[in-house]
């Protein structure tokens, strides 16, 4: 598995596209790789969203000098 990143999955997205044009993949294959493409897409949110809540929390935390900390659920085993 190769790693992702915005530009990535752009890049990806940018092929699927034109195979599409091209008549390489039909629609059914490109709809379905279009969901994924919205699943990792929404996991980079998510990430990107994470990350700006722990530098908010990393800033109330030298403000406040409490110790909140945000819960590593990713982490647990269910």
């Amino acid at each position: 598995m190769k790693p992702v990143n915005s530009k990535s999955l752009l890049a990806f997205t940018f092929g699927l596209m034109e195979k599409l044009e091209n008549g390489e993949v039909d629609n059914d294959n490109a709809k379905t790789q279009t969901g994924l493409i919205k699943q990792a897409n929404n996991l980079l949110r998510y990430e990107l969203d994470r990350a700006k809540v722990k530098i908010q929390l990393s800033e109330h935390n030298k403000m406040t000098n409490d110790n909140l900390e945000l819960r590593e659920i990713e982490s647990k085993n269910f």
